[in-house]
């Protein structure tokens, strides 16, 4: 640093010395102007930003400037070392001002903060050099500051209306409103009321809401329920929230939001069907399937054939037939429930068929189908794989030596105990290895073994098919059995003698 800028900073502080004894204690006393209308520990900050300042820098933001115009003064340094000789109180002086007219000038030392009188921004001096950096000497004088500028958090409503379907049947049916109030703001949101404006009849819930507070990120649900009401022409009805409140500064917020449903004239004939079942099952556990018939319309409608059916993989547990016949009056319902059990895991889930209702209404033919629930099965499922070194002998070989491998493959999605088998013909003797292996076994993952064995015979030569039990879940459930294909080493082919073609010469002219 020059020694002119070293001048112009000695003679600042020089001009400004006599005035930092009452900005400081400004400071720490916390004065605000005895006019404002709240309290500055009301106030909540907002994300603030930040700069690295030097003596004359400016730091904008918003309209607002902070000018770095003093500085603890340089020091001389230690005799024997290049620190400041008395550790130094470091500070640094700021000129406030926004869209160019001045407001303050403060001194802040490291941590400190000033707010502003209207309470919208805070300064804050959140770096200095230590006491004992060479920025204070005369020598290498370069002090700086990382200042912090926060604006004032504010609060943010928002409402969001959820039914849970837009268009409703006359009178057969009660309509869930649930209405969320979230402050997404910055700041605390307080005296609160949200009021719910709306033509339909109200059956359970409030329609005046108050809250003294939510905080910032707060989420509040109410649950309103109301009546379908009668009608003889289709309607359309509002669901309107506003909700208001204030901040730490009495200032007002408000947010709102409108819902339309409509109301439909309940027709003649209006059957529907639903079919449910676990989401999630084991492979040793059962899987109830629910059916359910309800009748929205005006009429009763009888002899109705309801039919259903199961996927691959699944078998129906008990002795019963699914299909049904049954007579539904006018907003009755039907129900169903049977049980089904796995029989292999299925990573991806599987999806159930829909149920179907058929039946005659004034000479006409009506088919409703259901939804398709999806249940994923936990389970493992072993495939098990053999094969040999040697696939083809020669006709006259009666003694042969082969190298057997069996491999076990988990291709379901939990692990289980699996004890393997293989067997020889009766004229095999093993020489290494073992036929048997037993195994913990876990999901996608493959174990092999091999052995090697004489089997004196001719060919073609037939290993029996190998065997793997394992269980429905670890070692529990029941016992489940898989077999590997059989092996066959046929006949080699002997290769055919080369012909000789003789090809005539050619005729000379």
């Amino acid at each position: 640093m020059n020694v002119s800028l070293i001048g112009e900073i000695l003679s600042m502080y020089e001009k400004f010395f006599g005035l930092i004894k009452v900005v400081m204690i400004f400071m720490i006393v916390g004065l605000i102007s005895l006019a404002q209308a709240f309290e500055i520990s009301d106030i909540q900050w907002a994300s603030g930003v930040t700069d690295k300042l030097q003596p004359g820098e400016v730091f904008t933001y918003k309209g607002y400037s902070v000018e770095a115009i003093l500085f603890s003064p340089p020091v001389e340094s230690d005799r024997y070392r290049e620190i400041p000789a008395e550790p130094v109180d470091a500070y640094v002086g700021l000129n406030l001002s926004k869209n160019g007219n001045f407001i303050d000038t403060i001194i802040l030392r490291q941590e400190d903060s000033y707010i502003l009188p209207d309470g919208e921004l805070k300064i804050t001096a959140k770096q200095l050099p230590s006491k004992t950096a060479t920025e204070w000497l005369f020598e290498s004088y370069a002090p700086w500051a990382v200042i912090e500028l926060s604006p004032r958090g504010t609060p943010v409503l928002e409402v969001l209306i959820e039914t849970d379907k837009d268009k409703y049947v006359s009178s057969a049916a009660e309509i869930i409103a649930i209405v969320q109030l979230e402050n997404k703001g910055s700041a605390d949101a307080i005296n609160i009321d949200m009021i719910i404006d709306t033509e339909l009849p109200i059956n359970k819930g409030n329609l005046k809401h108050h809250y003294d507070r939510i905080k910032k990120g707060e989420s509040i649900a109410e649950t309103i329920t109301f009546s379908s009401p009668p009608a003889l022409e289709q309607m359309d009805y509002g669901i309107l929230v506003n909700a208001s409140g204030y901040d730490a500064k009495n200032i007002y917020y408000t947010a709102e939001q409108q819902k339309i449903i409509t109301i439909a004239v309940k027709p003649e004939v209006d059957i529907s069907i639903r079919k449910s079942a676990n989401n999630k099952i084991y492979l040793k556990d059962y899987a109830m399937i629910s059916l359910s018939l309800k009748n929205n319309g005006k009429k009763d409608v009888k002899n109705i054939s309801i039919s259903d059916s199961l996927p691959k993989g699944f078998k129906l547990v008990g002795n019963r037939t699914l299909h049904w016949v049954a007579d539904i009056p006018a907003d009755g319902e039907w129900d169903f429930r049977y049980l089904v059990k796995p029989q292999e895991s299925n990573k991806d889930g599987v999806i159930f068929p829909s149920a179907i209702a058929e039946f005659k209404m004034n000479k006409e033919l009506y088919m409703i189908r259901s939804n398709q629930p999806n249940v994923r099965v936990y389970g493992p499922k072993i495939v098990l794989t053999k094969h040999t070194n040697v696939s083809e002998i020669e006709p006259a070989e009666t003694v042969t030596v082969l190298t057997v491998t069996v491999t076990a493959e988990n291709t379901g999605n939990t692990h289980t105990k699996v004890l393997i088998k293989d067997r020889l013909p009766e004229n095999a003797t093993v020489v290494s290895g073992n036929t048997t292996h037993e195994i913990f076994l876990g999901a996608n993952r493959t174990m092999s073994f091999n052995y090697s064995a004489i089997i004196g015979s001719g060919p073609p030569i037939r290993l029996p098919p190998a065997t793997a039990d394992y269980y429905e879940l670890g070692t529990g459930g029941e016992k489940l059995s898989v077999t590997s294909k059989e092996l066959v080493i046929g006949i080699k082919v002997p290769a055919q003698a080369p012909v000789n073609v003789s090809v005539p010469p050619a005729n000379k002219s």
